[in-house]
């Protein structure tokens, strides 16, 4: 813990923290430090404390100087267990906790889950999960019987929408996965009579707003809670206010980055391309944004689907990196949330 007198009120007990990591591919002394510090100091009008973490050998004097001038500590790694706490971060910051905060709550409770792919693209297939986990009998036959081959896929969707979380002990049920199992139960009597509707749906490409719209409406309600899905819809009701509609990927991730650049960096940007999209001020380089390759396929393709057949948007998406940039967004109709 930093020392109480440079924090203040609730953040005494509870400081928010950002730890910018660096390191080095071949090179542990060559990590840049600097860069690090640069990023950690641009969050402090957001969060309490911010830290640069770098190989220790990496760390200069200059480096050093630089850190304390911008009131950012730094912490010398020294192998997989082993750390030093080098200069202390010396003052708190101040102002609006909202957005940095939510970003990295979001990469925190996803974590290892949303580089790449969002796993699946249809609704039914992380509902399908619920169902299969909580009927009585074996999860995986269950649900490769019923729903699709890949159950690990759906667990990773439905941890990401919140219906199941990871415990110690395994995978348990959350409020928002019992109203699941509350509403099979309600529209089709038990979960094996739900199971085996949901058989039926095996293969339809028709949109699920269409083949079930209780289902796709009760998917939609648990996709509204999703912070990407909040930030996409937010982010292109500003967009066709200004008359932008439909809008393309890079026009949707300008504005989202307006809203939210932290949450926005993760959603949208595939983590190996990153150091590309944001300069060494830790600004968005808008002229990167014309390269498809730089974005997630999952956003544009398996979440995007996914928001196409809750009756979020008025099209799929694609996985065909040279139709990223001409594949439209658009709400369909007025999106209440």
């Amino acid at each position: 813990m930093p020392a109480l007198e440079v924090l203040n009120a609730d953040a005494a007990t509870t400081p928010v923290t950002v730890i910018e990591a660096k390191g080095h591919n071949s090179d542990p002394s060559a990590a840049d430090v600097r860069r690090g510090i640069n990023q950690a100091h641009g969050h402090l009008s957001e969060v309490n404390i911010g830290y640069v973490a770098a190989p220790i050998q990496s760390i200069t004097d200059q480096a050093r100087a630089l850190a304390r001038d911008l009131n950012i500590g730094v912490i010398g790694v020294e192998n997989s267990y082993d750390a030093t706490l080098i200069e202390p971060a010396r003052v708190t910051g101040v102002g609006d906790f909202s957005t940095t905060i939510n970003a990295i709550r979001f990469q925190a409770t996803t974590h290892q889950l949303t580089e790449g792919s969002f796993p699946v693209n249809h609704p039914k297939n992380y509902l399908g999960y619920v169902l299969a986990f909580s009927a009585d009998g074996d999860t995986q036959d269950l649900y490769s019987e019923h729903v699709i081959n890949g159950v690990s896929e759906a667990r990773r969707g439905a941890i990401l929408l919140g219906l199941v979380d990871t415990q110690p002990n395994g995978v348990t049920l959350t409020q928002l996965g019992a109203e699941v199992v509350r509403f099979a139960r309600d529209q089709h009597g038990s979960l094996s009579a739900a199971l085996t509707r949901f058989d039926t749906w095996w293969g339809k490409s028709t949109r699920f707003t269409d083949l079930a719209p209780r289902w796709a409406q009760l998917a939609r309600s648990i996709a509204i809670q999703y912070d990407p899905t909040q930030l996409i819809i937010e982010a292109l009701e500003r967009l066709h206010h200004r008359g932008i509609k439909p809008a393309t990927i890079d026009d949707l991730v300008r504005e989202a980055c307006r809203i939210n650049q932290p949450l926005s960096v993760e959603v949208f940007f595939t983590q190996s391309r990153r150091e590309n999209v944001l300069t060494a001020d830790g600004d968005i380089d808008e002229s990167v944004l014309t390269d498809p390759t730089v974005y997630k396929s999952g956003i544009h393709f398996q979440f995007k689907y996914h928001l196409y057949h809750i009756g979020l948007l008025t099209e799929g998406g694609t996985d065909d990196k040279d139709e990223v940039l001409s594949n439209e967004w658009a709400l369909h109709q007025a999106v209440g949330r």
